[in-house]
């Protein structure tokens, strides 16, 4: 014999009413993430305290050169960030002080502090004496020609190159070095 149960109007919305939560569950928070993302809103934590350069600027075809005259070579196997400077002419004690800070910004990188290079395209101040991650650079007139928002006067500006020679991020001049070191640090991990 073939029963069928009664018809329960209560237990049938309850179901529907459970059925209509879960699904909640799951499409609420898409929608909510869908919308934030839309508006603009990033968490802080993510965002980049330097500008990003999109797109991103090429430098592997030029033939950079240390200050005493031989080739430097990107070795993108060995995962090295660098980060160029190219200071104007009149920097002063503002190089001193940029000096100072980027030799804190490598210190605190701790044990990762060997993948990362400052590149300095100029006459290096006395600050720099024994800091060993700055590499003294020639001046050269392709490079400054590509980088955006280069100082010509007062305080320098700074630029990240990713491990394949790719300028990717700028801090204007007077930046604040505890955004370039949260920035490397984020990048080094």
């Amino acid at each position: 014999m073939n029963q069928t149960l009664p018809f329960d109007p209560v237990r049938r919305r309850r179901n529907r009413i459970m059925l209509v939560l879960l699904v909640l569950c799951f499409v609420l928070p898409l929608m909510v993430a869908v919308a934030l993302q839309q508006s603009g809103w990033r968490p802080e934590h993510t965002a980049n305290r330097g500008t990003l350069l999109q797109p991103p600027v090429a430098l592997a075809d030029l033939a950079l050169r240390h200050a005493d005259g031989s080739e430097y070579r990107y070795a993108p196997q060995e995962a090295r960030w660098q980060i160029a400077v190219v200071p104007p002419a009149d920097c002063g004690a503002a190089c001193g002080e940029l000096i100072d800070s980027l030799a804190k910004v490598w210190q605190l990188q701790g044990r990762r502090a060997d993948r990362l290079q400052v590149l300095w395209f100029g006459t290096v101040p006395e600050q720099a004496d024994g800091f060993r991650a700055l590499l003294p650079m020639q001046v050269d007139p392709a490079l400054n020609a590509r980088l955006p928002g280069l100082a010509t006067s007062g305080a320098p500006s700074a630029y990240l190159i990713d491990p394949r020679a790719f300028l990717v991020m700028h801090y204007a001049p007077g930046f604040d070095p505890g955004d370039l070191r949260a920035d490397v640090a984020k990048l080094l991990k």
